[in-house]
């Protein structure tokens, strides 16, 4: 079986959603999140449990080979390698304190500055580890202050930005215009024939002209020139009216 490449771990390890195992502790008005170490190194088993870790620290003076590398100032730091396949990646931390500011000592008997004790260092190396597991790409989004995997949810549709609405004008209140009802025609007839009764009772005789234009509105019902016919045959009784009631007072 030929062993992965990178490209292959990388795209294994990053699609994993690490998030239910993570940590998190508040440092001032910062939180930080955390993988435990046992929690990357069973995700990490699952799909390469072939991997190996392996520690590199340094050889004092006294020819004491450790497995940390001390400074002048006392503060140490830890360095792991892993291998998986064909493929190695590195990767170091210094030993911190729960500030995460390096861990410097204090003075010995001697005058020389002692380093960080054996529990520090150990909590280094956890968390180195799992550094180290992040640099083939296990969490790896933890680092960059992302919440979930940057290739998770890449495939979904994303729905354009809806388009701001058009305000529409306030609709004006429709005037509701009077409904005007049309003469009836034989109404208006009936009227025009009593007109005509009473204007000749009255002494009133048409000429020719109007005689044939009430005979031709009768038949024909029209409204318009019974509407008007009746206008002109009442505006021609109002003397008449009068006439009349003059000559019954004087009587």
């Amino acid at each position: 079986m030929s062993s992965p490449t990178a490209g292959e771990i990388w795209k294994t390890l990053s699609s994993i959603d690490v998030n239910q195992h993570v940590e998190k502790r508040r440092q001032g008005n910062i939180e930080l999140s955390y993988l435990s170490w046992a929690n990357a190194w069973a995700y990490a088993m699952a799909h390469y449990p072939e991997l190996t870790v392996k520690w590199h620290g340094m050889t004092d003076k006294d020819s004491v080979t450790r497995d940390i590398t001390i400074y002048e100032d006392g503060s140490c730091s830890v360095c792991c390698s892993i291998t998986i396949g064909d493929i190695k990646r590195e990767m170091w931390l210094p030993v911190m304190d729960y500030r995460n500011n390096a861990i410097t000592g204090s003075t010995g008997p001697d005058g020389k500055p002692t380093g960080p004790d054996a529990r520090a260092i150990s909590d280094a190396k956890q968390r180195c580890l799992v550094k180290c597991l992040a640099a083939f790409g296990l969490g790896h989004y933890l680092y960059s202050g992302e919440d979930v995997p940057p290739n998770i949810g890449v495939e979904q549709a994303v729905e354009p930005p809806a388009k701001p609405k058009k305000k529409r004008a306030p609709r004006k209140k429709k005037v509701e215009e009077p409904v005007i009802e049309e003469p009836d025609a034989g109404a208006l007839k009936t009227e025009l024939i009593a007109l005509t009764h009473r204007l000749n009772d009255g002494g009133w005789t048409p000429d020719d002209a109007t005689k044939a234009q009430i005979k031709a509105a009768v038949t024909n019902l029209d409204v318009k020139v019974l509407t008007s016919l009746v206008d002109t045959l009442q505006k021609a009784e109002q003397p008449l009216l009068l006439l009349s009631d003059d000559t019954e007072e004087n009587n």
